[in-house]
């Protein structure tokens, strides 16, 4: 049975059998989030290893640093990028 937040409706007698259900639904809900999260993490990037860009940028960069910079950027977003499942 899902939880249904109406239950226990104000005023009524304690059923145990309507808190068991209750419980058990909320409990149902709780294991699919965490099954769902379990899945996002395992799909994401561990300790990518991505160097460091060792380079001084002149006044004004030249085309080379600028380029170096964007292949560094690429070489990151692929590293930190969850696969497509």
């Amino acid at each position: 049975m899902p939880f249904d937040p109406t239950l226990p409706v104000n005023n009524s007698l304690v059923s145990s059998c309507e808190l068991r259900n209750q419980l058990n639904g909320l409990k149902s809900s709780i294991d699919n989030v965490e099954v769902g999260l379990n899945n996002a993490i395992a799909g994401t990037a561990v300790n990518p290893a991505v160097n460091l860009l060792g380079q001084s940028i002149s006044n004004p960069p030249t085309q080379a640093q600028v380029q170096a910079i964007q292949n560094k950027l690429n070489e990151l977003i692929n590293a930190i990028t969850r696969p497509q499942v």
